[in-house]
């Protein structure tokens, strides 16, 4: 049974909102430090309006007084550009993240570093000020002071409300969600390559750029129904007016209309879309603090402030011992988690390809580094972990791929080997296979010291890593 108006809010509303707001302020701190400008935005949007929200429902919780109707317009203000600071601020983030997953990369030039943060301050902040200004057009009066609620943004509805502020709020979070989808999308088929990206990464780590894909991803679809079903309410519901001039919309712009209890019981559409609205501000500032306040980077933080307050009381905690931490790559063996059957990763354990020789001479010495990956079937369970194999220089490009060397048993060219041959008889082996071979890697090797005399010389190029 929908509830008839909006008493039933308190006190449970309020209290929800206020550990919502503690909540999502504990992982600020480390989006802060780190320099993620859209992280700490759409933080600081969540926590903003889970204070008002509670603030409100416990000042005008069964009264309708209104001594100071500035702070109002504050809150009116402010609520009508949540919802699209939520959805900049979340379509931002996720561009960023499919930016990463389709170069590839985290390192950019600091030119490209510093106009990503113009970036970031326009979508987070910059985006939902101008929505101030287009609101302002189409505001017919001051606002709605609604008993149990609070003060609540109005529109005057004509069709130029919603080019202006109506339609774009379900258009960011459905750009968002595209980007989200096809995010995953690449990281199923290049789940490999990103693995080795992240490696390379001081200050992001792949667990954490997974977090702030699924709560950026779960943010838009808790988002995009609710602002697209007060839309169509509005379009459907509220007759809508011709735009005739300025001074029109704006006519009696002093109003404030007083809806209480009585008026709200005859209106059960309103209560439902308000109250789904409302909850959903706690609910992102829960979601918020799931992703990211969970974490093994806030629980350290945690502990750290743990022990800086326990000392203040002269109380020494014992040090945690760090616990081995067991390598769980590809190498060394252990059991496939779901992520690796989600981007299509292989067992831990089996293996990985290290090359020996140089491919541009015809052949190329690879090593196995463990033998419980070699197929028997393959007809190369004879290797043993410190033998090496030769085979054709295709056949390592596509190795290094990421495949298994069981499937390219046909390419082998030379019988296993116990170590790696000596100069002269692998002087033998290249004259085997003609003396052109053995003219070219001299080239190369020369180019290849060449190279790096030129790279030592000239100065290294500067690059900056991405922070999300």
């Amino acid at each position: 049974m929908s509830p008839k108006n909006f008493s039933y809010m308190f006190p449970a509303y309020p209290i929800i909102c206020i550990i919502a707001t503690i909540l999502a302020l504990i992982p600020l701190t480390t989006h802060w430090l780190a320099g993620n400008i859209g992280a700490v935005a759409l933080s600081l949007w969540i926590v903003g309006g889970n204070i008002m929200a509670a603030v409100n429902t416990i000042v005008w919780h069964g009264n309708l007084n209104n001594p100071h109707p500035v702070r109002g317009d504050i809150c009116q203000a402010y609520f009508s550009v949540m919802n699209f600071g939520l959805s900049a601020g979340t379509l931002y983030v996720q561009y960023t993240l499919w930016k990463v997953a389709r170069n590839r990369r985290l390192f950019v030039s600091p030119r490209e570093k510093r106009r990503q943060k113009l970036w970031a301050v326009f979508f987070c902040y910059g985006i939902p000020l101008i929505f101030v200004v287009l609101h302002y057009i189409v505001q017919g009066h001051r606002y709605d002071l609604v008993e149990d609620l609070g003060p609540t943004p109005t529109a005057y509805p004509t069709p130029l409300t919603y080019v202006l502020y109506f339609i774009w709020d379900p258009i960011f979070c459905l750009i968002a969600i595209g980007l989200s989808i096809h995010t995953y999308s690449i990281l199923y088929r290049h789940g490999r390559t990103m693995e080795k990206v992240f490696i390379s990464s001081k200050k992001n780590s792949e667990k954490k750029y997974y977090r702030l894909l699924g709560m950026t991803l779960l943010i838009s679809l808790i988002h995009f129904p609710i602002v697209l079903g007060i839309m169509l309410y509005n379009a459907i519901k509220v007759p809508t007016q011709p735009w005739i001039s300025w001074d029109d919309t704006h006519s009696d712009f002093n109003r404030i209309n007083y809806l209480p209890r009585e008026v709200i019981e005859t209106i059960p559409d309103i209560v439902t879309l308000s109250s789904i609205s409302y909850w959903s501000i706690a609910l992102c500032g829960y979601t918020y603090f799931f992703f990211f306040g969970t974490g093994t980077e806030a629980r350290r933080q945690y502990r750290v402030a743990l022990v800086a307050v326990c000392r203040r009381f002269g109380i020494e905690l014992p040090e945690r011992k760090e616990k081995e931490k067991k390598k769980t790559t590809r190498s060394t063996g252990g059991k496939r988690s779901w992520l690796d059957r989600l981007l299509g990763r292989r067992r831990e354990g089996e293996s990985f390809l290290s090359t020996i020789g140089d491919t541009s001479t015809g052949i190329t010495f690879v090593r196995t580094f463990q033998r419980e990956s070699v197929s028997g079937k393959s007809g190369m369970d004879k290797v043993r972990p410190d033998e090496t194999i030769v085979i054709s220089p295709s056949t390592v490009s596509q190795a290094r791929d990421g495949e298994d060397i069981k499937h390219y048993h046909s390419w082998i060219e030379v019988e296993s080997r116990r170590e790696r041959p000596s100069g002269e008889e692998e002087g033998i082996d290249l004259e085997a296979q003609g003396s052109s071979a053995v003219e070219q890697r001299e080239q190369e090797q020369e180019q290849r010291s060449q190279f790096e005399e030129e790279q030592t010389t000239a100065e290294p190029e500067q690059t900056e890593e991405i922070t999300f």
